[in-house]
This record gives structure tokens, C-alpha cells and sequence, in this order.
């Protein structure tokens, strides 16, 4: 496609010619685990762990806060039973408007600020009672 035509950006950017944000192996990857096929869903944790801890690791540090590794394997255990839920009602929400690794990564950071939310309540809660 040449860039230096604007009638190539034009297509590029309308939504007729939407590109495909979706690579072949996250493909296959989302199709067998939302198709219940044997190692679908072990597949697609091992396919997310790596960006799951990563966005957990990243969300608390730009919030100058720090976890232990429990709960890092909590906040992410969470994470995959979120997904897991309802079977895999999120999943099957995907609409394919974005990558597959960014709507992991939106679904994680919000899961874990909604996560250090809770506790930040409860520590305030429990600070409250004490006192």
C-alpha cells in the first residue's frame, strides 16, 4: 500500500477496511478455549500469563505501591477466574476492535485497580474499627 497517497490513508482508516487485530495464533488460541476443545483454556492462560503478571507488576508500581508474590498470584489467579466466569462470558465479549493481547491488557488493569481499591477500603475500614 503506498503511504504516500492519501487515498491509501483513507482506506486504511475507514471502518470498511478495518484490519485484522487479531493474529493466527491468538486466534487459535481464543477458539479453542471458548470451543471447549481439550487444553483450550490451559493454552490460553499459558498464551496470557506473561502479559497478565506483567500488567499486574506495572499497575501497582505507577501507583507507588508494592505487593508480595502471594499477592501478585492472587491479583492474577483473580484475573483468570474473572475470565473463566460465566463460561468465559468476557471472552466471548471480544468484538475484535482491538488486539487480543490489548484487551487482555485493559481487562487485567482493571481488575487489579478494582483489586488494590478493595483492599485499600478495607485497610482503611479496619484502621477505623481499631482506633
Amino acid at each position: 500500500m503506498d503511504f504516500t497517497n492519501r487515498d491509501s490513508w483513507e482506506m486504511l482508516l475507514s471502518k470498511e477496511n478495518k484490519p485484522l487485530s487479531m493474529n493466527e495464533l491468538d486466534q487459535a488460541v481464543l477458539s479453542r478455549c471458548l470451543g471447549g476443545q481439550p487444553r483450550g483454556w490451559e493454552d490460553f492462560v499459558d498464551r496470557f500469563m506473561g502479559l497478565v503478571v506483567h500488567v499486574i507488576d506495572h499497575t501497582v508500581q505507577v501507583r507507588d505501591l508494592n505487593i508480595d508474590n502471594g499477592q501478585r498470584d492472587r491479583f492474577c489467579e483473580d484475573v483468570f477466574t474473572i475470565l473463566h466466569h460465566d463460561s468465559f462470558r468476557l471472552l466471548r465479549e471480544f468484538d475484535g476492535q482491538c488486539s487480543l493481547t490489548t484487551y487482555m491488557t485493559i481487562i487485567t488493569r482493571r481488575v487489579v485497580v478494582r483489586l488494590l481499591l478493595n483492599r485499600k477500603a478495607t485497610a482503611s475500614a479496619t484502621r477505623s474499627v481499631a482506633a
